[in-house]
C-alpha cells in the first residue's frame, strides 16, 4: 500500500450477522481495550462496524512498516481520538459508519483537520430535523426540492457534510448545526459559510461529497493548516488489502 499524497477514504462492507473474514482480521489488529468495547455491543451490526472500524485505521496508519498491533491511541480534551505512538503513525485520521458500510479516512499532512461522514441514501428523513438543526439557506434549499427523493438526497448531503466538518474540528454536536450553513450543495465541492463569525479561523476548508458504494452518500471535511501540494480525494475498496 502506497502512501499516496492527499487523502485517502477507504470503505469496506461490514457484515449484520456472524462476524466474516473482514471481522475476523480487523479484530486481530485490535487492543485488549479496543476487545472488550466491542463484546459491550449486545447488535451483531454495531460490533462488527466498530471493529472494523478500529482495524482499519489501524491498519491504514501502520501502512505496511508498522505493525498495527503496535498503534496506541489517545483521546484529545474535546473526545477526538489521535495517535499516540509510535510517532511514524501520526496522522489526521477519522471514522464513521453506518448500515452496513464503515469508511476511514486518512491524511497525508500531518497537521491537517479531517472529518468524514457517510450514510445510506435509503434512511427514513424528517423534514422537522431539518428545521430543527439547519441553517436557513439549508432549510430554504430543500423545500425547493422538485420531489421527495430529491429532497431525502439532499437532505442526506447536508447531514454528511455538517457531520463531516464538527468531527474535523472535534466539538461535535456541542457546535449548532445552524451556525454555519453549505452553499453549492448540488456540486460535488461545496461550500461553507460560518453564519457564526466565532467559527471563522486561518484554517482553509474544503469540502468533497462522495459516493463511496452504491446506495451510499459520504462526505470529506478537510481544514488545511499549511500549503499543500495535493486535495485529491481517492476512494479505495479496504477489502483490497486483505
Amino acid at each position: 500500500m502506497k502512501d499516496s499524497p492527499g487523502i485517502q477514504v477507504w470503505h469496506a462492507r461490514s457484515s449484520s450477522s456472524e462476524p466474516g473474514t473482514l471481522e475476523q482480521s480487523c479484530e486481530n489488529w485490535l487492543s485488549p481495550d479496543e476487545r472488550v468495547r466491542a463484546d459491550q455491543f449486545r447488535i451483531a451490526t454495531s460490533r462488527n462496524q466498530h471493529v472494523v472500524g478500529r482495524g482499519m485505521a489501524r491498519r491504514l496508519l501502520g501502512r505496511e512498516q508498522i505493525d498495527p498491533c503496535r498503534i496506541t491511541f489517545a483521546i484529545e480534551k474535546n473526545g477526538k481520538p489521535y495517535v499516540s505512538q509510535p510517532a511514524e503513525a501520526r496522522r489526521p485520521f477519522n471514522i464513521a459508519h453506518t448500515d452496513g458500510l464503515v469508511i476511514c479516512g486518512i491524511d497525508s499532512q500531518t497537521d491537517d483537520l479531517l472529518g468524514v461522514d457517510v450514510e445510506k441514501l435509503d434512511r427514513r428523513t424528517d423534514p422537522a430535523l431539518a428545521k430543527r438543526y439547519f441553517s436557513q439557506p439549508e432549510i430554504d434549499h430543500l423545500e425547493n426540492c422538485v420531489s421527495e427523493t430529491e429532497q431525502r438526497n439532499t437532505f442526506l448531503k447536508i447531514w454528511t457534510l455538517k457531520e463531516a466538518f464538527i468531527k474535523a474540528i472535534g466539538t461535535g454536536l456541542q457546535t449548532p448545526l445552524a451556525d454555519f450553513a453549505f452553499e453549492k450543495i448540488e456540486s460535488a465541492e461545496p461550500e461553507i459559510q460560518f453564519l457564526n463569525p466565532k467559527l471563522a479561523s486561518k484554517t482553509r476548508w474544503s469540502f468533497l461529497s462522495i459516493e463511496p458504494r452504491p446506495g451510499y452518500v459520504g462526505a470529506v471535511a478537510l481544514g488545511a493548516n499549511s500549503a499543500r501540494t495535493s486535495t485529491r480525494v481517492t476512494l479505495r475498496r479496504f477489502e483490497e488489502l486483505l
